[in-house]
């Protein structure tokens, strides 16, 4: 499908809704009926990436769902202000330093390691991230050898209270 079916398609929704919420409040299932009943031919020709859509939202929120249900132990960073997903420096497949986020319970001591490493790249200025992750520092360097991420070193941290 090409990018001028697809903005035909929307202009298309456009209206639809602009004319439905006119005569009455709003309604997305009234929307979506008058689209499936009264426009199939228009929804045949996008069917494939509207399906596609829909399965990519349905898994995101799938995955998020597990995501949190899993992670129901303690959050061993909540006396920082790090934010809950955390830049992550790497390399590429071409040796070219990248940045990925990835949740700060996720955080291994090597992420960790080249996040400190990388301020050296940074202007000088002192931010409250960097202090944090100094006490960080502080605080886990004699549970790296016991435990398998940062967050569960915070927590034997916390047990033994340093």
């Amino acid at each position: 499908m090409s990018n001028l079916e697809l903005r035909e398609f929307h202009s298309f929704l456009e209206r639809l809704i602009e004319n439905s919420s006119r005569e009455q409040r709003f309604s997305v299932d009234k929307v979506v009926n008058t689209v499936l009943s009264e426009h199939p031919q228009r929804l045949e020709k996008i069917q494939n990436q509207v399906i596609g859509l829909g399965l990519r939202a349905l898994i995101r929120n799938n995955c998020r769902a597990k995501t949190s249900a899993t992670d129901n132990g303690p959050d061993m960073f909540g006396d920082y202000r790090i934010g809950k997903r955390v830049s992550v420096p790497y390399k590429d497949g071409k040796g070219k330093l990248r940045w990925d986020k990835k949740r700060r319970g996720e955080l291994t001591f090597d992420d960790f390691d080249e996040i400190i490493a990388r301020w050296d790249d940074r202007p000088a200025r002192q931010s409250q991230d960097r202090r944090e992750f100094e006490d960080i520092a502080k605080r886990i360097r004699p549970y790296r050898d016991q435990a398998r991420t940062v967050g569960e070193a915070l927590g034997l941290a916390a047990r033994d209270s340093l």
